[in-house]
């Protein structure tokens, strides 16, 4: 049953990491949500947030020839 509140609060935005599973990229700690899997960083202010998807909302711009 505390699996279940627990994946309500992933609805909810309220992620846990998994802390066995973070790992550096640059300067900033990544890791999955030990519940549901979505991907998490950590932000400066010491708070984890659902990753951007990098390239999300950029379109290939094609290019045509005369």
């Amino acid at each position: 049953m505390s699996q279940f509140f627990k994946r309500l609060r992933c609805l909810l935005g309220r992620h846990s990491p998994a802390r066995r599973l973070v790992r550096y990229d640059g300067h900033l700690k990544i890791g999955p949500c030990k519940y549901c899997g979505v991907q998490l960083e950590k932000r400066a202010d010491g708070r984890w947030v659902i990753r951007p998807q990098q390239g999300a909302g950029k379109r290939d711009t094609v290019v045509q020839e005369d």
